[in-house]
Order: C-alpha cells, then structure tokens, then sequence
C-alpha cells in the first residue's frame, strides 16, 4: 500500500494564542526536564515519559514507534517529515538518559518520505553537519504495513525478535518504545527548555468545508491542549457533524466516540468524523479482540444497526490479565477463528461483528462467508468516511462501499 495523502496545517495558522511555557531551570538533566515538560506518551497510553525513561534505565535499545498504526492518522509521519532532525535528537537523548547503546526508528516502507528525510538527517550527523547533537548509528528498521504494528510488543517481536508475554513490558526485553511525536518533546523539554501545552491532532474523514477531500488527511500541528472539538472543526470550516454522523476521538480501531465538547487532550491523536452505521437487521454476534475496539464500543455499534444480539465472544488469540484488562497473546498473527464463527452461526447469527487485526480479519473471512455469514468491522464507517478500503482481509483489499 501507498501512504496516505495528508496535508500540514500550522497551529499558528488558526489559533491566535498557542500557549508556550519555559522550564525553570535550563541546566537540569535529561529526565528532570521531561519531568517537568510535563510529557506523558502520545501514543495513546498518556505515561509519564520521565517514568518511562527512569524505569528503563540499564535497557540496551530505545526504539522510536513511528509505525503510524491506526489508519486515517498522520500527524506521526508528517512529523518525521518534516522534523526528522528533532524525532532523531529526542530519541539520541532518550538513549542517553536510559544509557542504550543501540537506537532504532521502526517505520513502513511505506512512508517514503520520512524513510529519506530521517536517512538524511542520520547522513548529516555522520558528516558532523546535523542541526543537533544526533547518534550516527541509530538505525532505520521496516515494519510490514498491518494492524497492530505499532503495539509494543509487537515492534519488540519484529524488530528485536522476542516475544514478550502478555503481561510483559518492552523493559523484559531490554528495550524502551517511545512514540515518534514523545520524542519530538523530548528534544523540546530538553533542548529548547519547552514545556508541553500543545498536541499534534490529525483531522479526517467526512471533513466537508475544509476544502480538502475526504480521501486526505489534515495534520495540524501543536493544537492547544483543553481546545474543544468543535473549536478545531470551526477553525478549519469543517462542516458542524449532523446528529447521525460520528466523531472518533483517536484512531478508527482504539479510539472512543466523543462530541463537539470533547477536549483534545495530551493523548488525543485524531478526529473522524463518520456516517452512520450501515443497518443490519439481521441476528448478529460479537467477537472482541485485544487489539481492537472494547466489548463495549462493539456492544454499541450493533445496537446502532438496529440488529439482535445473540452472543459475544473473545478472539482465540485474547487473554484477560488480573487487571481485567485484555492482552493478545501475539499481537497482529492470529491462529484461526473458525472455531468462534462457527459456534456464532449454530447459535442464529446471520452476521459477525470485529474488531480484529488484520491477520485475524483475514482468517475471520475465510471462514464466515462460505457459511453465509456477513462480516462488519468496528472501523466500517470510519474508513468509509475517509474513502480508504475497508478491513477485510490481508491479502485482498475491498473498497469501501
């Protein structure tokens, strides 16, 4: 596949007070800097950051997620784009702070343009002429072009070979994840003495108004953290949502349904703005996974199809840790789902509802459909919005309808 087409917009370009706070003391380290930047991980988690790196202190590796996981976002490979020196001087001094020897960027092949931008950045600090102090020896790793290949453990398990289990941290296996947007802070708490007040967003979808098509999505840097929803639409004339339309607040698979009031926060990576859900009034089951959407979330879509529900199960591949929350047991490589749907259909579904990954989609298909099964994803209307083909297989794509 092809990257996204996305557009750049400067906060700047719409707001008139983007807020901007200095730290107090210039000559602090590393990790009393990010402390008191106030970063906590953008990539969805919202950890604190000098947390992150204290805890990793002694790990061999710091890897730098720009995976860009969830479809429609791209605030994270524009910003490799267009500010690779800085992802690559925050990951150098995430190195330092943890006392890696070995720094990593784990990207798709598919963003071209950030693969070159950061490989010439990584050229320049080996000829001594980087804008900032900048490891030579970080490398470049390609991730295949599938969900979830941003989760943690995953980019452990492809870049580092190790599969962590379930209840693991990337610490296990000495190596610290940091998302490519957390980094880009890095290097402004430490070197340009900034605290975090603002937050990059991506804006996609039904986003009629803004003069941009839907097939495009519009990365706005640096929008004013405790903004609401409704005031970054307005200032990018994005028409107002009808009461039948969605909006996402984050990515179409991991992301939760908000409203023109909601706040863009520290770890808000987007806004989709979606049709309704296509009806379905035909018995429907559930099959939750652990890299998808909650039980919850699916629960809600099948009640928005007007559609009975007859059953919920749990992906083959999901586990429930202590803390009640599910884990895969390896993420993005399904072992087969035959046994669900097939247990879905003696029991009267005519459809299957998930939220699977896209190996688990894959393996979904070759079973649902020759027993006369129809299959929906949680990212259906999402993907439609944004005219990119929907979930359905790994190997097949189908355009969004």
């Amino acid at each position: 596949m092809t990257a996204r087409k996305h557009h750049i917009i400067e906060s700047s370009r719409l707001f008139t007070d983007i807020p901007v706070k200095t730290l107090s003391n210039p000559d602090a380290g590393i990790i009393d800097k990010v402390k008191e930047s106030g970063l906590v991980g953008m990539g969805g988690a919202g950890f604190p950051t000098f947390k992150k790196l204290a805890f990793g202190k002694g790990c061999e590796t710091v890897i730098a997620n720009g995976a860009e996981c969830e479809p429609l976002l791209e605030h994270n490979n524009a910003r490799m784009e267009t500010d690779a020196a800085k992802v690559l001087s925050g990951l150098t001094l995430s190195m330092r702070a943890v006392g890696a020897k070995r720094g990593i960027v784990a990207i798709k092949p598919k963003n071209a343009l950030a693969v070159r931008r950061l490989q010439a950045v990584l050229d320049a600090a080996a000829e001594g002429s980087a804008d900032y102090d900048i490891d030579p020896d970080i490398e470049i790793v390609f991730l295949k072009d599938r969900y979830p290949a941003g989760d943690e453990r995953a980019i452990v398990r492809d870049v580092l070979g190790t599969l962590l289990p379930p209840d693991a941290i990337p610490s296990a296996a000495s190596a610290v994840v940091m998302n490519v947007e957390s980094l880009m802070r890095v290097h402004n708490a430490v070197v340009e003495n900034l605290a975090v007040t603002t937050k990059d967003i991506t804006v996609a979808g039904h986003i009629e108004g803004s003069g941009f098509p839907d097939d495009v999505s519009i990365v706005v840097y640096d929008v004013p953290i405790g903004l609401k929803v409704r005031d970054v639409l307005d200032a990018l004339h994005v028409h107002t949502p009808t009461p039948d339309e969605q909006i996402m607040i984050g990515g179409p698979y991991m992301g939760s349904l908000g409203s023109l009031d909601s706040e863009i926060g520290e770890t808000c990576g987007g806004i989709i703005i979606a049709g309704p859900e296509i009806p379905d009034p035909g018995p429907m089951g559930i099959i939750v996974c652990a890299c998808g959407a909650s039980e919850e979330r699916l629960r809600a879509i099948v009640e928005a199809k007007g559609a009975p529900l007859v059953d919920v199960r749990l992906c083959k591949n999901a586990c429930r840790l202590p803390n009640g929350r599910l884990k895969c047991r390896n993420p993005g490589i399904c072992p087969g789902q035959a046994q669900n749907i097939i247990a879905l259909k003696k029991e009267g579904a005519t459809s299957v509802l998930i939220s699977h990954c896209t190996d688990c989609s894959n393996t979904v298909m070759q079973v649902a459909p020759k027993l006369g099964m129809r299959v929906h994803h949680a990212t259906d209307a999402f993907m439609r919005a944004g005219d990119e083909p929907i979930i359905r297989a790994f190997r097949k794509t189908v355009k969004a309808a």
